[in-house]
């Protein structure tokens, strides 16, 4: 039978191996979020003034979104699981 000492060491490294996970749960989620982000971006400044992000008057594009973001709940699809909704970004980006 285990001591106490091993029993709490045991508890110890377990405990940390549970910190690691979530840390890297955590980078992978902000990683892919990073992600959609840059694509939804690019897809913005794919119409932006002659397809320059330089010519963005971005008040008035903050105004816009302000005026009409509500739109975009129109493209809601099925919530997914962080790898999944990464997966179906990727599909979509080999599509294009």
């Amino acid at each position: 039978m285990a001591t106490l000492e091993q029993l709490e060491a045991r508890q110890k490294q377990i405990q940390m191996q549970i910190q690691k996970k979530k840390r890297a749960l955590a980078a992978e989620e902000r990683k892919a979020r990073n992600h959609a982000l840059m694509v939804a971006g690019g897809l913005l400044m794919q119409h932006a003034p002659g397809g320059d992000w330089k010519r963005v008057d971005w008040d008035r594009l903050a105004e816009w979104i302000g005026r009409y973001g509500y739109k975009i709940s129109e493209c809601e699809a099925e919530e997914l699981p962080m790898a999944d909704a990464a997966k179906r970004l990727r599909s979509w980006e080999r599509k294009k």
